[in-house]
């Protein structure tokens, strides 16, 4: 008689649950344990024709060292998602610091596979160059170097999520919306903030005239920054409808218009975190265009494990998706 999960669940000295993780190849199972249910599954003749256990691979993950939130939750979830033969190495270097990021990649050592944040820079772009050049697969993370030899991007089409923040912005406003509105970016430098900011103007030119976007201005990914700019801004023109903020910061938007008292003002960001969530629901922020990060790292590590294999992987667009206090995940 065949053996079952069970039978090999008994064997190994674990739950079935885990057997079907381990045969299956998912996440959440120890290199160990997963040996020892191969293991026990080669010895019960399950699957004659099992495989070896995945050879070891070893991944970095290179993101600028800032408060943002939504670079926390990528480290959550790449922790939290890394498959049991992968060893993931997380670095961070200076935010805004191109060369500093062009020395970790540098210097990071052997790897199989490395994703990165960055800014858009031939410094970086050489570097990524570089290490390609070495052999190692780099996927570039959020916001793409389109002119660096990357084996994939993984994140929004950020002039959709432009388009989308000032879409959602406008209808906010009313059948026939009156009024300024500024932007907010958190460095022009990031493509995917250009291209937010392009999407945004698009829209606005195209399907609401009576809006008037206001002069940039850019947070550096500084929530005091933020704040001094929108603070800034509400002094400069008090008739202020609404804002839209294509980078980080948003808590310290957030915070002066509270200050200001100014709920009358439409505010649309970017991404659920927790801290954008608390905003949603006590109705300082309107909306926010969410990226989700757990699926970003699935298909990191999938491009990544892929590449190292000598294969190919072409991840699935990820659309930009609309939260409001109603449909907070």
């Amino acid at each position: 008689m065949r053996p079952t999960l069970a039978d090999i669940a008994a064997a190994a000295r674990v739950s079935p649950a885990t057997v079907d993780r381990v045969l299956n190849d998912r996440s959440g199972v120890s290199a160990r344990t997963r040996a020892i249910v191969l293991q026990a599954a080669r010895r019960l003749d399950y699957l004659p024709d099992l495989p070896e256990a995945p050879a070891p691979l070893s991944f970095h993950l290179v993101l600028p060292q800032s408060a943002n939130s939504y670079f926390c939750e990528v480290i959550t979830h790449a922790r939290a998602l890394t498959p049991a033969h992968v060893t993931l190495e997380i670095l961070r270097a200076p935010v805004l610091d191109p060369s500093a990021v062009a020395r970790v990649l540098a210097t990071l050592g052997p790897s199989d596979g490395i994703a990165v944040l960055a800014l858009g820079h031939p410094a970086v772009s050489e570097a990524i160059r570089a290490r390609v050049e070495g052999g190692t697969p780099v996927v570039t993370l959020a916001t793409d170097i389109p002119d660096a030899p990357r084996a994939g991007f993984v994140g929004l089409d950020n002039i959709r999520a432009g388009r989308l923040a000032g879409y959602t912005l406008a209808r906010f406003r009313g059948p026939a919306p009156q009024g300024k509105v500024a932007l907010i970016a958190g460095h022009l430098g990031y493509r995917g903030h250009m291209e937010r900011e392009m999407g945004f103007r698009e829209v606005l030119a195209q399907d609401f005239p009576g809006l008037t976007l206001l002069e940039l201005r850019e947070s550096r990914e500084d929530r005091g920054r933020a704040r001094a700019e929108t603070r800034a801004l509400l002094a400069a023109h008090p008739d202020l409808v609404g804002i839209y903020n294509a980078g980080g910061g948003t808590v310290g938007i957030g915070a002066a218009l509270a200050e200001a008292g100014r709920r009358d003002v439409t505010f649309v960001a970017h991404e659920a975190t927790e801290e954008n969530r608390a905003l949603l629901l006590d109705g300082t922020l309107d909306a926010v265009i969410d990226q989700s990060a757990r699926e970003e790292m699935q298909e990191v590590f999938a491009i990544l494990t892929a590449a190292a294999r000598g294969q190919a992987h072409v991840p699935p667009p990820l659309r930009p998706v609309l939260i409001l206090r109603e449909n907070l995940p």
